[in-house]
């Protein structure tokens, strides 16, 4: 009932009372029809018999049997077009058959009637009716009855039985006519609930068509036609059924329309941010790597030529720094302003982060494109950009590339666009440079670039390798104690080891000194742990670690410090800290909060390169700190080069008035040692008193000497 539809349900419910009357009215016709068939057979069957009866007494009492032979079958032929009559039995008392008409009938059965009283008996699809034949009282001039025997008869009953007779009428006729009788029923009943059918079926479709057009509209509303509407032909509450959703069907129209109208803005302001920098509303990074990616296979498809130009800011650090983000966020807009002033429409100009742009030049020609180049850094030369009371000059550096099918990727044209750009940078800055595929600066770029292609955030161990140099002691009044510098070295795809001057450059380019910064500390405390466990905490080694300018200038860096002291528990005063003069300088602020910090807590510190610097003197009385490293340049020729002996001698002189320990680097020969000793440097550090060996090896040798 439930998957029913509503017209079958319709149907259903008028064809239902109809089929339950139509066999309830059957019922009962045929059971009055049937009784009054059954009636008249057996009625008849009674008349037969007991109009028989009296008309063969005066043969049983007479004994004519001939008479009542022919009795019997003058009933019989005047019966023989009644099909019902099949026998007819005359009996005296006693049960001898006097005479007979049709089919015999069986003796034992006529005594079982007579036994039992029965007036009638159903037998083999037949009825036999049974009436007795009684003597009159009248007088009978033959047989005359004298007045005691008329006593006597009157005393026991008015009438004595005399014999019997018997009367079988079939009911095969009967109940063929029964059969006929329910055929007929079952026909005009089927007939009528037919007709009923059809009537409900009419009368469910016009109730269920504007229901199924209705269903059907609501099918169509959820695939999203929102146009199609229906008749409003129905009355009463069909009517206003149709008539309501014809009315939704407007509104979700309406309000999908108003949607789609939206979802298109969003769509197109979406698809815009996706494409643009939201600070100068530039092509942004990705949207540009696309459009190079399409003129890199025009290239080779088509043979069209490319120019590439990769341009970054001069002095755009020191506006951030000076000024704040704000300030360098108003340089950005304003210099992008100007770069789109000068750009034709047909060329590409986007903001690749940072201060960095890119400008696709579609093709054109080295000659065009140096036309456009001189523009922009003319503009750039020409322009001062003011915040507040301050006045900055900003520069430009270019790195061309010609965009041909000497390139695989567009990551190859990024990376020689980069280094193009580097040379640029290093020729003087506020110039261009055209990268050329043979120059040899470009391939150590590449190399350096290439060396760095790995490090991530999660840098993995098996890239890098930390290595250890010895600090000895070159004079007696300092303490005499084991102390080791700790250096990186990359491990490249051959297993070989590369030195830090092939791969840091490029990690200070793309600000990825920070991760090696991390992973150097954490695994420098974790090589000292083992020496704490080996020795039983009585280990008392100095690690010095190096830190880069980027760290510096890294305001979590210092929580990174205390987490790994916490999480490795070794004594803050095993691990010394050098930080160049020149990233010192840079980051001042910043290294001296962390210089602050951490000795606090008791590391100690060595400033790195002493001396390389115009105005190291000046610098020295803003750091305390515990060590100062002589740079090597004046201590590897201090031996034959008088300049550089007075140098060491007098960095060594302000170190001890200010009551800081002195390191040389760079001690090769026994001829540098002895002018070391004679000066008073306190340490020494070189190949000359100790090379470089792999960490993990002094922890093994440690071990051994241990046990």
């Amino acid at each position: 009932m439930q998957n029913m539809g509503i017209k079958s349900r319709v149907v259903l419910l008028g064809t239902l009372p109809a089929i339950l009357f139509a066999i309830i009215l059957a019922g009962y016709a045929i059971s009055k029809v049937f009784d009054n068939l059954n009636y008249s057979l057996y009625d008849r069957g009674r008349i037969i018999a007991t109009q028989l009866a009296p008309a063969a007494e005066y043969g049983v009492i007479s004994g004519n049997l001939n008479r009542l032979q022919k009795l019997v079958y003058q009933v019989l032929a005047n019966e023989q077009n009644e099909q019902e009559l099949r026998s007819i039995v005359i009996t005296d008392k006693r049960g001898r058959v006097l005479a007979f008409s049709g089919r015999p009938i069986e003796k034992n059965v006529l005594r079982q009637m007579i036994a039992n009283k029965s007036q009638e008996l159903a037998w083999k699809n037949g009825v036999i009716f049974l009436s007795p034949i009684k003597r009159s009282l009248e007088k009978v001039e033959d047989f005359p009855i004298d007045e005691l025997e008329a006593d006597a008869i009157n005393q026991q009953e008015q009438s004595l039985v005399i014999g019997h007779v018997y009367v079988e009428l079939s009911n095969l006729a009967l109940q063929k006519l029964k059969q006929d009788l329910i055929i007929k029923m079952v026909l005009i009943g089927l007939f009528g609930l037919l007709c009923s059918a059809l009537i409900a079926w009419f009368i469910g479709r016009n109730i269920t068509k504007p229901i199924q057009e209705i269903a059907f509209a609501v099918d169509k509303l959820g695939e999203g036609v929102f146009s199609h509407n229906i008749k409003e032909d129905s009355s009463g509450e069909l009517k206003v059924l149709q008539k309501g959703f014809n009315s939704m069907s407007e509104s979700l129209k309406n309000a999908y329309d108003n949607m789609q109208e939206k979802i298109h803005d969003a769509t197109t302001l979406l698809r815009h941010q996706a494409q643009h920098d939201d600070l100068t509303g530039l092509i942004n990074r990705r949207e540009f790597e696309e459009r190079l990616e399409e003129s890199l296979i025009s290239v080779r498809e088509d043979g069209a030529r490319h120019i590439f130009c990769y341009l970054d800011l001069d002095q755009f650090k020191l506006v951030n720094d000076t000024c704040g983000h704000t300030a360098g966020d108003e340089l950005l807009r304003q210099i992008s302003a100007l770069f789109a002033s000068k750009v034709d429409g047909n060329d590409t100009l986007a903001r690749l982060g940072g201060d960095e742009f890119g400008l696709l030049l579609l093709n054109s020609s080295i000659a065009n494109a140096n036309v456009v180049i001189d523009r922009l850094l003319k503009l750039v030369r020409d322009y001062r950009y003011v915040h507040e009371d301050k006045v900055f000059n900003i520069g430009v550096s270019v790195g061309i590339v010609v965009v041909d099918t000497s390139f695989s990727s567009i990551s190859d044209i990024m990376h020689a666009a980069d280094a193009a750009c580097y040379s640029a940078k290093s020729a003087g800055r506020n110039q261009s440079f055209l990268y050329n595929h043979g120059d040899m600066e470009n391939l150590q770029r590449h190399k350096a670039v290439d060396a760095i292609s790995d490090i991530t955030d999660e840098i993995d161990d098996d890239s890098f390798v930390l290595y250890c140099q010895p600090i000895v002691p070159l004079s007696l009044d300092v303490e005499a104690h084991h102390h080791y510098e700790v250096l990186i070295r990359k491990v490249d795809e051959e297993g070989g080891i590369t030195l830090p001057t092939a791969f840091i450059p490029s990690a200070e380019r793309y600000h990825l000194m920070p991760n090696i910064d991390r992973w150097v500390i954490k695994n420098t405390f974790a090589a000292y742990r083992k020496l704490l466990d080996v020795s039983l905490e009585k280990c008392d080694y100095v690690f010095s670690i190096n830190l880069s300018g980027t760290s510096l200038g890294d305001k979590s860096f210092l929580g990174y410090i205390r987490e790994q002291f916490a999480i490795y528990a070794i004594p803050p005063e095993a691990i010394c800290f050098e930080i160049t003069e020149t990233a010192a300088i840079v980051n001042l602020k910043h290294t001296i909060n962390l210089l602050t910090a951490l000795r606090k807590i008791g590391c100690k510190f060595a400033l790195d390169d002493f001396g390389s610097g115009m105005s190291s003197f000046m610098y020295l009385k803003n750091f305390e700190v515990d060590y100062l490293k002589i740079e090597g340049s004046f201590v590897k020729d201090m031996h034959v080069n008088k300049i550089d002996h007075a140098m060491v001698r007098s960095i060594h002189s302000v170190a001890e008035a200010l009551n800081i320990q002195t390191v040389a680097e760079f001690v090769e020969n026994e001829e540098i040692l002895k002018e070391l000793k004679q000066i008073g440097v306190h340490y020494g550090q070189g190949l000359g008193l100790g090379k470089p060996i792999v960490l993990k090896n002094l922890i093994e040798n440690f071990s051994q000497v241990k046990l």
